[in-house]
């Protein structure tokens, strides 16, 4: 069912605005970190009294997954992205918002491709949120995806304003995309928004009772899964007891698993599970050990729920997930010694007094904030 968390009217960040009318390109309503946070922003924008409605560009409207008030139609049956523009056109003269929002690379591009294509007297404020660091990914990617970064430097610059994840990848739009500093923003995701309080966490701080490292990702190969079982056997050499618990899935599982076997790691497999961050053992601690991370909401959800988290420090957009010696610890390297020391480090910590850094990923900071740039954005019209 959609979201239905009820605004807090007594937050600060909550700050009235004229009722805004507001579309939202996305791929679909469910499957990923961005289509969480594009249908919160969505039901938040809605409750506050706002006209919001959606535009899937690839995937019929899932009724389940669509919060409550808000429009929806889907580009799904449209072939090609000529096709899909003009679609997109003509859902926005037909809908005249103020401000369409759009999350995603394709997206955005299409967003801006629909722009391009109307009279300049019925084009809204454009605004595009990118949720990755793109740079980071180029190496062994295909010809698609390269040209559609090609792309995207050439026209992220035209949007009105560009939301960004974290701060390494607005970095990354003002530095290689020609996004202008003062058109880009860092709006919080709303990461704390599905977990429980951590006040009934059964957690032991430290490592005498071994430790469950949870790993906090989908099997997939840019997440680099099989480091978790490389990590954990160098904590068994040290003497460590560790067990290796997946709630992710992917088509990584046999590898990860034939691993584990190998190394002589004990390895569980929970596949999808919601509420992953409940179902922590008393001496867990989060790993995301991959690559490259526009954000990593898992980091700060494992943080709500009271657990430690570790990821590697040259995945940048991770930073702003974990406050190192207070919520987790980055990695050095992706050595699993280097790893292996981070996750001992975690373990120790007691994450006390993490309240006021939390709050920033709430749904209502979030939403408030995402509310005020559409509003100072849509007021800048000359």
């Amino acid at each position: 069912m959609a979201d239905e968390t009820p605004i807090d009217e007594r937050d600060a960040d909550a700050r009235a605005t004229r009722p805004l009318r507001v579309m939202f390109v996305v791929t679909s309503l469910h499957g990923g970190g961005a289509e969480y946070v594009a249908r919160s922003w969505m039901g938040w924008l809605a409750r506050r009294g706002h006209e919001v409605s959606a535009v899937l560009t690839g995937s019929p409207i899932d009724r389940a997954h669509l919060p409550a008030g808000v429009a929806a139609t889907t580009l799904a049956a449209r072939e090609g992205h000529l096709a899909k523009s003009g679609a997109l056109r003509a859902a926005v003269l037909r809908r005249r918002p103020d401000a369409v929002v759009a999350l995603q690379a394709y997206p955005n591009l299409l967003l801006l491709t629909a722009a391009a294509l109307l009279p300049r007297a019925r084009r809204p404020r454009t605004l595009i949120s990118e949720r990755n660091l793109v740079t980071l990914g180029l190496r062994g990617s295909g010809i698609v995806h390269r040209v559609k970064v090609g792309i995207a430097r050439r026209v992220y610059g035209r949007a009105d304003h560009v939301i960004a994840i974290s701060h390494p990848v607005g970095g990354e739009m003002v530095g290689g995309f020609g996004v202008s500093g003062d058109r880009m923003s860092v709006v919080p995701n709303p990461a704390t928004a599905k977990v429980h309080p951590a006040a009934t966490s059964t957690r032991r701080p430290g490592s005498a009772d071994g430790i469950q490292l949870v790993l906090a990702c989908r099997l997939v190969r840019q997440k680099r899964p099989l480091r978790a079982i490389e990590t954990a056997a160098e904590l068994q050499r040290r003497g460590v007891p560790v067990e290796v618990v997946s709630f992710g899935g992917g088509p990584l599982l046999a590898e990860v698993s034939a691993a584990a076997d190998r190394a002589g790691v004990a390895f569980r497999h929970e596949g999808w599970v919601e509420d992953w961050f409940s179902r922590f053992a008393p001496n867990a601690v989060a790993l995301l050990p991959s690559d490259r991370e526009g954000f990593g909401n898992v980091l700060v959800e494992a943080a709500a729920a009271g657990y430690p988290s570790v990821a590697l420090s040259g995945a940048l957009g991770v930073a702003d997930a974990i406050v190192p010696g207070i919520t987790g610890e980055l990695a050095l390297t992706p050595d699993p010694v280097d790893i292996a020391d981070a996750v001992l480090r975690a373990a120790d910590l007691t994450l006390d007094g993490i309240d006021p850094w939390l709050r920033r990923f709430s749904l209502d900071a979030s939403g408030a904030d995402l509310e005020r740039v559409l509003a100072r954005t849509i007021g800048a019209r000359s």
